[in-house]
């Protein structure tokens, strides 16, 4: 089972040459913790999941959090075996595979797999060189990677409505973190959620209205005992045309008092919402993110 969501907490910035030109290419994704067959030893995730990663920034792709598909790699042993010689050497046969999955449906979207070998003096130093062999820029990958970016599209574009009916569904049942992760996910370039920025509003209003009171009452609790940082994330989440909006304002002015330097920017920044709503839309943007991210990784463990 995988134990650990590996979130992506910032943006890869990189370029991909092509025929001398740069390109950008957008494509919101979850990479989770690597799966390893028993005698594939544990010591080696961190190895694969930065080959996964630089798999992607090699191919010019900007990753993001909150995504409504999510990438699970695993290595599975094919066949461990020696080659005789001046020196015997352990060779490693494994299969390098990525499953894509819709994190609401759980249904695949698509799936790469590669052998890979090495040989060393020891099995386990055998495992690392096949690992060692997987390298980004191989047309293998940049072929799976753009293939991904076709489906996905696909998907977007002809899952509207269901995506919407879903979001639907969610909020008729009270389930507004849920409709605000399916509706926040959909990549801002799409027409669906150009098409739908309302509905979007609509189920983080609802989220308000629901939640306000209790996210209050933590922010409170933790400031009670002095953890600042829990506090002002909590604080964060309430809308300033929410019901508790006056109360949210007069915590944060108590927090103020006692601040330190560490959270002092994220305060800053929220009182100034509070202050001039000029950077109430950014803020909004901030929450629904930490929503949805929230749900998705709550789902992604089970």
């Amino acid at each position: 089972m995988i134990s650990r969501l590996i979130l992506l907490a910032f943006l890869f910035c990189t370029y991909f040459v092509s025929n001398g030109q740069s390109e950008i290419k957008n494509l919101d994704i979850k990479i989770m913790s690597s799966h390893f067959d028993l005698g594939i030893p544990s010591i080696y995730h961190a190895k694969v999941e930065r080959k996964v990663i630089d798999i992607f920034t090699q191919e010019g792709v900007v990753n993001a959090k909150g995504s409504t598909f999510a990438i699970y790699p695993s290595l599975s042993i094919i066949e461990f075996d020696k080659i005789e010689g001046i020196k015997t050497l352990q060779t490693a046969q494994l299969e390098f595979s990525m499953v894509v999955k819709n994190i609401f449906s759980n249904e695949d979207l698509i799936i790469f797999s590669k052998n890979i070998t090495g040989a060393g003096s020891t099995q386990k130093a055998a495992i690392n060189k096949a690992i060692s062999s997987i390298r980004p820029n191989q047309k293998a990958y940049s072929h799976f990677v753009n293939e991904l970016l076709e489906k996905v599209d696909s998907y977007y574009n002809s899952e509207c409505e269901t995506i919407l009916a879903d979001a639907k569904k969610a909020m008729d049942h009270n389930e507004n973190e849920k409709a605000i992760a399916i509706l926040n996910t959909l990549p801002k370039s799409s027409d669906c959620r150009k098409a739908n920025e309302n509905l979007l509003s609509q189920a983080f209003q609802n989220y308000q209205k629901q939640n306000c009171n209790q996210l209050l009452q933590k922010a409170n609790i933790a400031s009670l005992k002095k953890d600042y940082k829990t506090a002002i994330d909590l604080l964060g989440l309430v809308d300033i045309e929410s019901p508790c909006a006056n109360d949210a304002k007069m915590a944060l002015q108590t927090i103020a008092s006692a601040n330190d330097d560490q959270t002092a920017k994220k305060l800053a920044f929220l009182n100034k919402v509070y202050s001039d709503n000029k950077e109430i839309q950014k803020a909004r943007q901030q929450s629904m993110n930490a929503i949805s991210n929230t749900y998705i990784e709550g789902i992604s463990k089970k």
